[in-house]
């Protein structure tokens, strides 16, 4: 359970840093996340395409990946903070490896008006001048984030040699520098902007809880965006050996707690989308 203390500052600001909240599993963590990574970009992973928010990305709920398919719900504490922080019963996305090559300018997590929570995880120590996250306190909230997207759409580009100057970027708003070390794990709601600069070769961990929809159209919502999620174009890795949900699926019968957590995922029609399965 997270304090009182740490929810209120989730549900006031959007975000919530939680300090050593994964100290007992990162090491194992890390490993698994860097040797799926390798693994899976074997071909390609020293290519560095800068494109959007560059890097590579891989879902890891696969029987490779057996520590961070049971930080889902098997070990409870992801799980557990996500209905705290929503206030009710969650689905999960799959968790995501990722290595993040470059900066990425300020930018949101939802694209379809979702209610949901992120946790990242760095493995390195970082700070403002190696691609520590930041994040705009407060920016969650409907009328600020609304304003702030309309302001950034105004912004024009300040172009480089090598593309948009990050100067600029870094200075078109105000935000909360969220170092961490290794074991630290940033709580942010979807609608929080954030952004970061001067990281390169960032390694990550990411897991996605969106609160369960009650409505038709919250149902709609949800699914466009879990399949938005399926259709990122992710580069170079066997979608046979790293699936989406179809190992952790197949190994429910080990976990007891999986069940509950499924049967809502199949109530809200995750499971039936094209690629819920057999990978993106």
């Amino acid at each position: 359970m997270l304090t009182a203390a740490q929810a209120g500052h989730f549900t006031t600001f959007g975000f919530v840093v939680l300090r050593g909240f994964l100290a007992d599993r990162v090491a194992a963590l890390r490993a698994e996340v860097d040797a799926a990574i390798r693994d899976a970009y074997a071909a390609t992973y020293d290519e560095r395409v800068i494109d959007g928010i560059s890097g590579h990305y891989l879902p890891m709920a696969s029987r490779l990946t057996p520590v961070s398919g049971s930080l889902v719900c098997d070990d409870p504490r992801f799980i557990d903070a996500a209905q705290q922080l929503l206030g009710g019963p969650v689905i999960p996305e799959c968790p995501e490896g990722v290595l993040y090559f470059f900066e990425a300018g300020w930018h949101t997590d939802d694209g379809t008006g979702v209610r949901g929570v992120k946790f990242a995880a760095y493995f390195d120590e970082l700070a403002a001048a190696n691609g520590a996250l930041r994040l705009v306190p407060g920016s969650h909230h409907p009328q600020t984030h609304a304003r702030l997207a309309t302001r950034e759409r105004r912004q024009p580009p300040v172009r480089t040699g090598a593309g948009v100057g990050t100067g600029a970027c870094r200075a078109s708003l105000p935000g909360y520098v969220a170092d961490t070390v290794p074991g630290d794990v940033i709580a942010f709601d979807l609608h929080t902007w954030h952004a970061s600069f001067g990281g390169r070769d960032r390694l990550a961990w990411t897991a996605v809880y969106q609160r369960c929809p009650e409505t038709a159209a919250e149902r709609d919502r949800t699914l466009r965006s879990v399949h938005d999620s399926f259709e990122q174009a992710f580069r170079g890795f066997d979608r046979g050996r790293y699936p989406v949900w179809r190992d952790w699926l197949d190994g429910a019968a080990a976990h007891a707690c999986r069940g509950p957590v499924i049967e809502r995922m199949r109530q809200a029609g995750v499971l039936g989308l094209p690629g819920a399965r057999d990978g993106w």
